[in-house]
């Protein structure tokens, strides 16, 4: 399962325009939603903003997804799958007359084509790790030969790829290598792809499938009639879609900036916003006679990553160091106080003792409520910043800055332009870091830019850290991908390029123990192996506020794993 690079820029993650004013001239039966630029990745192969991650959900379905009260359920499929006693293999049956929003019917075969996609030596997205444990894998991509680092020797003769097996136009079985918990998610979350959009798709050459990411073609409520990157997407109710609910004739997902997203609402220039976190925003919304909230905890965090490829934070000393050096209690206790919040829960905000989703059974974990043996909170202590430097051999210059090796101690962040959040935590890296003799040199690009470098190997010499939010789409513990070496490449989510044999035998051994008790000791190891290696920071945990205009919408509620896009099937316009 993949997190979502919410980067909900406030992240408020992961995974930007200036507020037009006035009242929305838009009619009453459009529902107009804000959010950071879109990028134009709507493939579900390869989206990861979680902007881009809006229009997948609009425009396409999986074979199982979260309702509004976050219990995975059929979506596609037509009733629970079956699983087979030894847990390695799963079969689905498809719900009949499903189509694309083109016309074109929905059937097995193209959820085994998207899966191909996915397992094609020449595929770069994200999703790569979705494959990973289906059986006949190797035999179909072949194995990646380390020097020239491209698979190698696959058939791709889909008949070799023995993990997927179509048994008839609505029934498909999926077999995996070995019994693991994240088994079922792997496969049910997957949005599908229509195979007919890609007759000219040749296997070890996915370029077709790329070129047509900008164009959705799903099963999903809605279809894209337009987008540009100045003005958002525009889209209206598919005439193909099967299921009920979805009465809002036309969305509308309009670019706003973070620095005037609250006065695109106030003047209701946009109908909501989702994942707000800043309480200079929430407080004056809370105030208003026509703002109305569904507010649900985040099953996600910002945090900070560490390039531990390239650079000083190469050395796990600085990166250690740098941990006991950002005094991220002060951070949270400064950025969400609200005194003017009225009438709405409280903003929640907390420091997380690791990374991980909260929304999973490693919560308490999480959130520091329980306490794990061996397990480092780095509370602010300068002292022992100082003193983990010293002994690592970084010693302080002339002009105070700590030099080792003739390296001087320079922390390269790159960062987002008119972020909210780090217009706060930058002072804050430039204090604390700098009193322990660290010079931060900040570096500002826009959002899609910072995405497109920390996923490139190339640009791995032009940043040390950076801030990011995310929020994980499954209630899976789901940080395989943000820290096994099989993801430390172009287009995986180890973005921090981390490679650490016992830290890649312990997350194996978390998703192949299936007994939720024994597998919550795995990953107790884990966090202290986290701990230890120092490669995210996480900074904020919090609680999400979906802020709509009520007199326009009604019947709109959000929750933890039902996002916005979700809660559309019940709303209504006024």
């Amino acid at each position: 399962m993949k997190k979502v690079l919410t980067l909900l820029s406030c992240f408020a993650m992961m995974i930007t325009l200036v507020a037009c004013g006035g009242s929305s001239s838009e009619s009453s039966d459009t529902f107009v939603m804000g959010a950071e630029k879109l990028t134009g990745t709507f493939s579900p192969l390869y989206y990861a903003s979680s902007y881009d991650g809006y229009v997948v959900d609009l425009a396409y379905d999986s074979l199982m997804d979260y309702d509004k009260d976050d219990v995975l359920v059929p979506e596609l499929a037509k009733e629970e799958p079956t699983i087979s006693e030894d847990g390695k293999t799963i079969t689905f049956k498809l719900q009949k007359d499903i189509k694309f929003s083109n016309g074109d019917p929905l059937t097995a075969d193209d959820v085994a084509f998207t899966f191909q996609v996915l397992a094609d030596p020449s595929y770069d997205g994200r999703y790569s790790a979705k494959v990973l444990y289906l059986e006949g894998l190797d035999a179909y991509r072949g194995v990646m030969n380390p020097d020239t680092k491209k698979y190698e020797g696959g058939s791709g003769k889909l008949e070799d790829f023995t993990g997927i097996k179509v048994i008839s136009d609505t029934e498909i079985q999926f077999t995996f290598t070995e019994a693991r918990s994240d088994n079922l998610l792997t496969v049910a979350k997957q949005a599908i792809v229509n195979a007919e959009d890609f007759a000219d798709y040749a296997f070890g050459d996915v370029k077709v499938v790329k070129d047509a990411m900008g164009e959705p073609n799903g099963t999903g409520p809605y279809v894209m009639k337009s987008w540009d990157a100045a003005t958002g997407a525009v889209f209206e109710k598919s005439e193909s879609y099967w299921g009920e609910g979805f009465e809002i004739a036309k969305v509308i997902i309009k670019p706003v900036e973070m620095t005037t997203d609250w006065t695109e609402l106030k003047n209701k220039s946009v109908d909501m916003l989702a994942g707000m976190i800043e309480p200079k925003k929430v407080g004056p919304a809370s105030g208003t006679d026509f703002v109305d909230f569904s507010t649900y905890p985040r099953a996600g965090m910002g945090y900070v990553e560490m390039n531990t490829a390239s650079g000083v934070t190469s050395d796990v000393a600085v990166r250690k160091a740098m941990m006991y050096g950002f005094d991220r209690q002060a951070f949270v206790d400064s950025y969400y106080e609200c005194p003017d919040c009225k009438g709405i829960p409280g903003v929640g905000a907390y420091v997380p003792q690791m990374y991980a989703n909260p929304g999973s059974s490693m919560g308490d974990i999480v959130r520091g409520t329980e306490e794990i043996a061996g397990l480092d909170s780095f509370d602010y202590d300068l002292d022992k910043a100082n003193k983990v430097l010293d002994e690592a051999g970084w010693v302080r210059g002339a002009d105070g800055i700590r030099v080792k090796d003739g390296q001087r101690l320079e922390i390269k962040a790159l960062t987002i332009k008119d972020h909210d959040i780090l217009s706060n935590i930058i002072p804050m890296w430039q204090k604390n870091w700098g009193e322990m003799g660290a010079d931060v040199k900040i570096a500002t690009v826009d959002f899609n830019t910072l995405l497109d470098k920390v996923y490139s190997d190339d640009a791995l010499n032009e940043w040390n850290i950076f801030f990011m939010a995310t929020s994980w789409t499954t209630t899976e513990v789901d940080i395989f991908s943000s820290f096994h070496s099989t993801e430390a490449k172009n287009g995986g989510d180890n973005l921090s390029r981390i490679s650490d044999p016992e830290l890649d035998a312990l997350l194996d051994e978390a998703l192949r123990t299936l007994d939720e008790d024994a597998q919550k000791e795995v990953y107790n190891k884990i966090a202290v192996k986290l701990g230890e290696l120092c490669v995210k920071v996480p900074v904020y945990g919090n609680t999400y506020f979906d802020m709509y205009n009520k007199d326009k919408i009604e019947g709109f509620k959000t929750n933890t794993f039902y996002n916005w896009t979700a809660a559309l099937k019940d709303a209504k316009m006024k």
